[in-house]
């Protein structure tokens, strides 16, 4: 505690000579705050202290752009000193104050080390930074996230929540945009959950939290945008890091990476390749029960899924430099997926007080998924002035082979007298191609104001062909009411205007984007012999605003407002009108008339010497888009036993949220970070014809405590808690959930190399439970998965450690992509 309390003290101390210098006069000091690569140094505290003998005269914090200002400085010789979260103080040269301001030299702040006990020890980076448009979370900083993979850091990440079947949600919002540096991976919500666990964590270097994004980015996402910031190098020369990773639980996992890059005056070069293998357990529990034609009756089911992937990434890139500040550079990002997924399926049905039957299912499901993006990329600064121009030229195909064996039996309640079996088979492929061209342009304006403006232009086709066939008398016949061939063509055009001013003590940004839709259906299906087309043909036009405010009202707090209209669009799979059953009475279904969602959200912030963070929020969703459990009826058999999961639209929701954040260093050797989030979401829809009405408060809490146990030894324990409430997907009444990690790390081999072992979910209470009771049904779901494993780690870094990054490009598949389909998760 005794470092709380000299930092009050100092604080005390600014205060009071900030207050007790008003009354002086004296000509004004200026200057900023800079840290690596020349950027500004957002909000550093800065103090003016006398020459002589360092004394204190006066206090401030610099603003987004790391400038500052003395008013009223009396004559005399000063000097100035900064310093920021994770880094050094410095101080600039002592210069003297007469009668004129004074521009005083930037002063360059720099990663932190500090001296314990004589030993020099390199601070690392917070686990969390608050900056003024996101939040920043520095993945090497955390170690129980070691040998796991991007999911789990993201579920470790403040206001982040990620539910049972991989989707997110931020400050209790669902529709978040997936971000790979600065390039939206336009993937759907289950691709995204597939593609983050088989990434290992290690890839990682940050993960940026936009609540609010600008009107420069898409307009895709009603929770805002989540960039994953892969690790790059900074300096000329060559270097990389290898990493390789394992864990058990109830099977096995492993993973492996290479980084490199090269750098030189004319050249960048820069490739990485990751491969995981993934194996892990999941029981799915579904309990139902129903009265039809006076008729009480129950289904309990439960699934036993045992899913391997093997995961191959690579990526290869180029930068040429062709004059100064003019750069062409070209990317490549491969990835495929082998997954197979075989269930067993054993369904009780009765009538409460006694079994009839048993129904045995048996499944197994294999995919293979192939992903190829290709960028041109131009960035040209045109002036001194900053004005700069941004084109990229974007190519992507998705390719995904999807198959699956369905043998079903039904047995009497002993087991043994069998009822009737039936076997049926699919074959799913699926082809998605993406092209998109974007035009950015900055242009810098007199007194800290800058103008943005671009255009963007995207292309989109997917080709669904599902083919279901059933097995009769040892001869597959095409089942048509379930095969179905989904032609799906989409044009976008977009352009934005994006204003930023920095005023005093405040700074605003307005921001306006217009997309122009245009979209194209086309279901053919086989019935009777016949072919059946449907065909949707629709245009629309929308307006995108957004507004954001930060006021610094003193050197300890800083207020901040945004606005933002977003939407959230159909995934392209999720359009497709064919069934997917999962046994004879569950079933997956696409949905035709899925409109989009639309979202206007709110949000005021507040900072407390850049170390409380708090923010209320408020959205409201018009049509928001979620799968909902539904009666249905089997259409071969006209049984009404069968329930349906599918995508639809929630005529409206509403989203209030309360968040916390707490960066507290308690002792030299012990840090915590602790976030705390509070919603309340309401819900009309109407399912079965029936209206549906939910409402509830939610709570999440995540506690992190970091120990410096040694030079090269620290530990990590990190606990997280989900209150019951109702989830956006499913509309499900859910139980509480929570987990705690425990970690240790240890420098090796002179500091280049890392060894990390953590426990995951040590007390085995990381699963979902859930009801949803409607039109005299009701579920209720149960979904658990191996979450305890234990889990080692080595990465060992080599070369110039001073490599220059290579460029963080946005290309222009920032919208696309995300709603594209893996086959399945």
């Amino acid at each position: 505690m005794n470092s709380i309390a000299k930092a009050l003290t100092l604080t005390i101390g600014v205060f009071s000579a900030a207050f007790t210098s008003q009354a002086q006069n004296g000509p004004r000091v200026a200057g900023q705050i800079t840290q690596t690569g020349n950027k500004p140094a957002e909000f550093a505290t800065v103090t003016l202290l006398k020459a002589k003998d360092s004394s204190l005269v006066k206090g401030a914090v610099a603003d987004i752009n790391g400038k500052y200002e003395f008013e009223q400085v009396k004559q005399g010789r000063y000097l100035v000193a900064a310093v920021a979260m994770g880094m050094n103080k410095a101080y600039s040269k002592a210069f003297e104050v007469g009668t004129t301001p004074v521009m005083v030299p930037a002063v360059s702040l720099e990663t932190a080390s500090k001296s314990l006990k004589a030993i020099d020890v390199t601070a690392r980076k917070p686990f969390i930074e608050q900056r003024a448009d996101k939040m920043v979370v520095n993945v090497e900083s955390s170690i129980t996230a070691a040998g796991g993979n991007a999911m789990e850091v993201l579920e470790k990440s403040p206001t982040i929540n990620v539910d049972k079947d991989g989707n997110i949600s931020m400050k209790g919002k669902a529709g978040v945009v997936i971000m790979i540096d600065g390039k939206q991976t336009n993937m759907s919500s289950q691709e995204i959950a597939e593609l983050l666990k088989s990434m290992p964590a290690s890839n990682l270097d940050q993960v940026e939290l936009i609540a609010n994004p600008s009107a420069k980015y898409d307009a895709a996402g009603n929770a805002g945008i989540i960039n994953l910031k892969l690790k790059k190098n900074q300096n000329y020369g060559t270097n990389g890091n290898i990493t390789l990773g394992g864990s058990y639980g109830i099977w096995p996992r492993w993973n492996g990476g290479l980084n490199l890059n090269h750098r030189n005056a004319k050249f960048n070069l820069f490739g990485s390749y990751n491969y995981s293998h993934r194996e892990q357990q999941q029981d799915i529990g579904l309990f139902r029960s129903m009265t039809d034609k006076n008729q009480y009756r129950e289904y309990d089911q439960l699934t036993r899924m045992h899913q391997q992937s093997n995961y191959h990434g690579g990526k290869i890139g180029a930068d040429y430099f062709v004059a100064k500040g003019h750069t062409i550079g070209v990317m490549v990002d491969l990835a495929i997926r082998d997954r197979n997924n075989p269930g067993l399926a054993t369904t009780n049905i009765g009538n409460g007080s006694r079994i009839d039957s048993i129904l045995y299912t048996n499944t197994t499901n294999n995919s293979n998924w192939k992903r190829g993006a290709y960028n041109l990329n131009y960035r040209g600064i045109l002036d001194s002035t900053g004005k700069e121009l941004n084109i990229d030229l974007d190519y992507a195909r998705n390719s995904n082979k999807d198959n699956a064996d369905i043998f079903a039996m039904t047995r009497d309640a002993a087991g043994k007298g069998l009822f009737g079996s039936d076997t049926s088979r699919n074959n799913q492929p699926s082809n998605i191609e993406i092209q998109t061209a974007k035009i950015d342009y900055v242009h810098p304006l007199k007194n800290q104001a800058k103008l943005e403006a671009g255009v963007k232009v995207s292309f989109v086709k997917t080709d669904n062909n599902a083919r279901f066939d059933s097995l009769k008398r040892n001869i597959w016949i095409l089942d048509e009411n379930r095969s179905n061939h989904f032609v799906y063509k989409e044009n976008i055009n977009a352009a934005y205007i994006n204003f930023n001013k920095q005023f005093k003590k405040v700074g605003i940004q307005l921001g306006l984007r217009g997309e122009q839709t245009h979209i194209t259906g086309t279901s053919e299906s086989a019935k009777n012999g016949t072919s059946s087309v449907i065909k949707n043909d629709s245009t629309y036009f929308n307006l995108f605003p957004s507004v954001a405010v930060s006021y610094n009202l003193n050197k300890s707090n800083t207020l901040g407002f945004t606005y933002s209209r977003r939407i959230q669009r159909p995934s392209y799979e999720d359009l497709n009108p064919f069934e997917f059953y999962l046994d004879r009475y569950t079933k997956e279904a696409g949905n035709p008339n899925l409109r989009p969602q639309y979202s206007n959200n709110f949000e005021i912030t507040h900072t407390f010497k850049e170390f409380i963070i708090t923010s209320i929020g408020y959205s409201h969703t018009k049509d928001m888009m979620t799968r909902i459990l539904e009666a249905d009826v089997d259409k071969a058999t006209g049984d009404t036993s069968v329930l349906r999961y599918k995508y639809q639209n929630v005529a409206k929701s509403d989203n209030f949220n309360l968040n916390i954040s707490v960066p507290l260093p308690i002792t030299k050797w012990w840090t915590s970070f602790t976030t705390v989030s509070v919603a309340y979401n309401m819900f009309e829809t109407v399912v079965n014809n029936n209206p549906v009405k939910l409402s509830a408060a939610g709570f999440f809490g995540r506690t992190q405590q970091t120990f410096t146990l040694s030079k090269d030894i620290s530990a990590e324990a990190t606990f997280f808690y989900v209150s019951p409430q109702v989830s956006e997907e499913g509309l499900f009444r859910m139980k509480s959930m929570c987990s705690l990690d425990l970690g240790l790390q240890k420098k090796v081999l002179k500091g280049k190399g890392t060894l990390k072992l953590n426990i995951t979910d040590v007390l085995r209470t990381n699963y979902f439970r859930g009801t949803f009771d409607n039109a005299g049904r009701y579920n209720s779901v149960y979904s658990k998965w191996d979450a305890q494993q234990v889990r080692l780690a080595f990465t060992y870094r080599f070369g110039n450690t001073q490599v220059k990054a290579a460029r963080n490009r946005q290309t222009g598949l920032e919208a696309e992509q995300n709603r594209v389909k893996q086959g399945g998760n």
